[in-house]
């Protein structure tokens, strides 16, 4: 756990506790620490708890009632499993209390986020961001070394042509989902440089890799079409990261200096459906037509910051070898998949 310290204020009149020895121990990987994480049973979830588990760290995660436990059989003993969400108080203390540091990828869906359904949206926002803010003011009164928010691209879906699309690109959304992650990050802004908190916020773009159930990975259906020799006709695309290589800018952000109010990018590539098809189409030896219907990005997101820190995405090798992962399953079937 931190220490007691006390950090420097950003403001005249502020006082905030930072990380002690212990922490600085647990960066250099000289101290195992034990990091609270939301949003563990989900997606992009699953992947942080095997990147930090495989570091030597211990995880408390919070789950529900609905919450799907499998899959964690060879991390287990470095997992501890409490109730909880982002609807009270008590779950974001109990979360917190004596950990080094918090990873937040949780997102409750139980409102819906479109323009015209404001009670849902209203249910939403008071889940996910007063939910949040709930998390992050309980993590500071404890003294946490180190917060993570996982936030999203979605915050700049508005993109100006005079400008590169990197951190300090204005943050102006479509959705309402996007509105609430630009939200947050603005209380990531003002806790971190306004009150010196060790807090920052990484923005993913779209996520890839092999999902629980496996029928539910990005690609699957056309990889299918793919694996049966059908036509593949797709003019859809969009920016990429691989959920390992997520979780791995979660772990260069835990031992990063410098990023009390910061936010990060963190993309690879553009993928194409029709790259997909044409890679599983060499993989799997198919015969299927690939009509190329894509006309690539219109803009790309600059990513120096991230990668400044050291961040090294997964590239072509990883995207093929995720394909080739999806291709096994679809020959040999994986348990818990609806194979057709």
């Amino acid at each position: 756990m931190v220490s007691g310290d006390v950090w420097p204020p950003a403001c005249a009149g502020v006082t905030v506790p930072v990380p002690g020895f212990e922490f600085q121990q647990a960066l250099r990987g000289d101290w195992r620490m034990l990091i609270g994480i939301t949003g563990a049973t989900g997606f992009l979830g699953r992947y942080i708890v095997e990147q930090l588990v495989g570091q030597g760290h211990r995880c408390r995660c919070w789950h529900r009632p609905t919450s799907d436990l499998d899959g964690f059989d060879d991390l287990q003993d470095s997992i501890d499993w409490i109730p909880g969400g982002l609807c009270d108080d008590a779950s974001a203390k109990s979360l917190v209390r004596g950990v080094d540091a918090v990873v937040h990828a949780a997102l409750d869906r139980a409102g819906v986020w479109r323009r015209n359904e404001m009670g849902e949206l209203i249910e939403f926002v008071e889940l996910n961001l007063i939910g949040t803010l709930r998390l992050i003011e309980a993590a500071k009164a404890e003294a946490v070394g180190r917060f993570i928010f996982i936030s999203s691209c979605a915050v700049h879906e508005v993109v100006l042509e005079d400008r590169p699309l990197d951190e300090a690109h204005p943050m102006w959304s479509l959705t309402h989902y996007g509105a609430h992650k630009a939200a947050i990050e603005a209380f990531v802004s003002s806790f971190g440089r306004g009150e010196g908190m060790p807090i920052c916020a990484l923005r993913p773009t779209g996520i890839y890799g092999v999902a629980r159930p496996v029928h539910d990975s990005k690609w699957y259906e056309v990889i299918q079409k793919v694996k049966r020799g059908e036509p593949v006709a797709s003019p859809k695309g969009g920016k990429e990261v691989h959920a390992v290589d997520v979780a791995r800018a979660v772990s260069l952000l835990l031992a990063a200096e410098g990023i009390a109010g910061q936010s990060y990018n963190c993309y690879d590539r553009y993928v194409a459906e029709q790259d997909v098809a044409m890679i599983a189409r060499e993989l799997a030896g198919s015969e299927s037509e690939i009509t190329p219907l894509n006309k690539g990005p219109k803009h790309q997101i600059d990513t120096s910051k991230l990668r400044a820190l050291g961040m090294e995405f997964g590239g072509e090798p990883l995207l093929e070898s995720t394909i080739g992962e999806l291709l096994e399953a679809l020959e040999g079937g994986v348990a818990g998949c609806a194979l057709e």
